[in-house]
């Protein structure tokens, strides 16, 4: 049901991040961590980017939840702002170095939790862009 949905456990991700750090971060990996709460995507991930990067999440790479399909529906609330006030299923955004995005990703799933490749940093003012 919908009240079921909306009182699942929330997942906790210190263990998970200590875990990633030590493992990762002798040289640093890890460059940037958000956790996606109210504000979604577009107000969430600036907070740890370089005021010279944008990040770009690309819709379509991960599992998005019926329950953001319910609400886009029933409450008439349009798909931008579902990712702006909405974390459509991703709690949480780890920004690593490139060439170990796959690596940390592996990782993640290795300790039984989701991970999916969702976008990427490139040069810009500090802002998301959900394409």
């Amino acid at each position: 049901t919908i009240g079921d949905e909306l009182l699942k456990v929330h997942v906790s991700y210190g263990p998970l991040i200590q875990k990633l750090l030590k493992k990762f971060n002798a040289t640093p990996v890890i460059r940037g961590l958000a956790h996606i709460t109210g504000g979604g995507f577009v107000d969430n991930i600036p907070r740890v980017l370089p005021k010279v990067c944008d990040v770009i999440v690309r819709k379509g790479t991960w599992d998005v939840p019926p329950i953001f399909e319910l609400i886009r529906a029933n409450g008439g609330v349009p798909e931008d702002e579902l990712y702006q006030v909405f974390n459509m299923g991703i709690g949480m955004v780890l920004i690593v170095a490139a060439d170990k995005a796959d690596e940390v990703a592996r990782c993640i799933r290795g300790q039984k939790q989701k991970a999916w490749l969702i976008g990427q940093v490139v040069k810009g003012r500090g802002v998301v862009r959900v394409v």
